[in-house]
């Protein structure tokens, strides 16, 4: 669990606070995310995504993003 969060001090995109963010998530910049998932949930997402006419960057993108909302992060 991370206790608290620091914010860059150099070099990152990172919105001051009371700065307004960005209202279209798919207008913001795209950084490199590595992560190693299981091999059943990448045939599960590579299924879903493709069954669903998206692509697996932007159904990764949208689940992670839905997880932080719900956990309030």
């Amino acid at each position: 669990m991370i206790a608290t969060l620091e914010r860059p001090t150099t070099g990152a995109n990172v919105p001051k606070q009371g700065e307004p963010q960005n209202e279209d998530p798919q207008a913001e910049e795209r950084v490199n995310f590595s992560a190693r998932v299981r091999v059943s949930v990448r045939r599960r997402a590579k299924l879903y995504a493709a069954g669903h006419d998206i692509n697996l960057q932007d159904l990764v993108d949208e689940a992670l993003d839905d997880y932080l909302r719900r956990h309030g992060a």
